[in-house]
């Protein structure tokens, strides 16, 4: 079977120019931002002693994700496009999500429905966390969506240019976690990444999540 055509997202673009002469423009001046937004349900939540939202520990519902273009800084029309991919590979990087392949699937992502509140199975106190001893397990399950930045490293194509596989790299370890019925992402508190375990797959297994000060911010 023939191997996909590896295509990297840094072409170089010919556009005309005065004299007959065609222009080069840099590869960086190319829009390569995405947002990936993740399928997680809550295992535990961690409190404070004051009862505030301290970590999540998060497992993951699914492997289809959607990606959409991230929030231009430049005016221009809104767009919403949403496309959905599976995921292939995590490879983690520095504690975060380093490098995540995807390929094209027909799925849709799980939508989370409800309301932003679950029923409590179980409170303990956990002495390792000072700043969040208490610990809080849902019930049943309590769904979220976690949504991180990404850039587009690599564009594979098949023989047929179909898109096979997209390589991308995240580029930090800020997330932004929406409860079911709490809004839009854009108004959704940030998290960032403490800890991120694999399963035998190389599927993400458990992902703890610590609340960041500040309240929420744009992804």
């Amino acid at each position: 079977m023939p191997e996909p055509v590896q295509i990297p997202t840094a072409p170089v673009i010919r556009t005309s120019s005065v004299g007959g002469r065609p222009l080069s423009q840099p590869a960086s001046a190319m829009q390569t931002a995405v947002q990936l937004t993740f399928s997680f349900e809550i295992a535990s939540m961690q409190l404070t002693p004051s009862f505030k939202m301290g970590a999540l520990q998060l497992r993951p519902t699914s492997r289809i994700v959607t990606m959409r273009l991230a929030p231009s800084q430049q005016p221009q029309p809104a767009m919403n496009l949403q496309v959905t991919f599976e995921i292939s590979k995590i490879q983690p990087s520095g504690g975060g999500l380093g490098t995540v392949r995807l390929t094209p699937s027909q799925q849709q992502r799980p939508a989370i429905a409800g309301s932003p509140s679950f029923t409590v199975g179980g409170l303990q106190l956990i002495s390792n966390f000072e700043s969040a001893p208490v610990q809080l397990t849902p019930s049943q399950q309590a769904s979220v969506l976690v949504t991180s930045s990404f850039q587009i490293a690599t564009v594979e194509f098949s023989p047929t240019f179909d898109i096979a596989s997209l390589v991308l790299n995240a580029s930090s370890k800020q997330v932004a976690v929406q409860l079911a019925g709490a809004g839009s992402i854009e108004s959704a508190p940030m998290f960032e990444i403490g800890n991120l375990q694999l399963g035998a797959s190389g599927e993400i297994s458990i992902m703890q999540l610590n609340l960041l000060g500040g309240g929420p911010r744009r992804v």
